[in-house]
């Protein structure tokens, strides 16, 4: 039996047992496809989605730029910083994302993802298909989105456990901000 769907939701679920990233859509309210990520794929994904984003939008201009060439490593990854940032707190305040425990039954047994492809959209979205041989799960990604599926596949690794080398450094997930105390002086 082969299967085809092309969504724009999904969800994502870990399991221990398996050591596997669930990303499961809905066919009906009763039932959803299910695919199983490893981790090597999913910092592969994780690599190719931070490389594509770093390679285009705004912060590919200030690349390009050759008065900001010599900084733009710095400058880029700034950016990029910032674009994360916001797209994934919008997210957040609007609801789309957030942490589920649902689980529907399968309709068919989950298979392990082989492959993905990275499809750019003219309208700067994309297109991820998750194949499995048999199963194909095409996920339509709209532009203002896709730091926010980088997010949710960075945050279910770490929920994992998975220890994932850092994809970027806009990306790095135990980058924090370190609070000081202020300085005491003795008198």
């Amino acid at each position: 039996m082969s299967l085809q769907i092309t969504a724009n939701s999904y969800h994502l679920r870990f399991l221990a047992d398996e050591d596997r990233i669930v990303i499961a859509v809905d066919l009906s309210p009763e039932h959803e496809l299910a695919m199983l990520l490893t981790r090597r794929l999913t910092r592969n994904l994780l690599a190719a989605l931070a490389k594509m984003m770093s390679d285009r939008g705004p912060a590919a201009a200030v690349a390009k730029d050759p008065v900001t060439a010599a900084a733009n490593p710095v400058l880029r990854d700034t950016i990029l910083d910032f674009e994360h940032s916001q797209s994934v707190a919008t997210a957040v305040a609007e609801g789309h994302m957030r942490n589920e425990t649902r689980e529907k039954p399968p309709a068919v047994p989950p298979r392990l993802v082989r492959e993905v492809k990275i499809v750019p959209k003219p309208d700067s979205g994309l297109a991820l298909i998750f194949g499995t041989g048999k199963q194909v799960l095409a996920l339509e990604i709209a532009p203002d989105r896709i730091h926010m599926v980088i997010e949710t596949f960075v945050q279910m690794a770490e929920r994992a456990g998975w220890d994932l080398p850092p994809m970027a450094s806009w990306l790095d997930p135990a980058k924090t901000t370190v609070v000081t105390a202020p300085a005491k002086s003795l008198n």
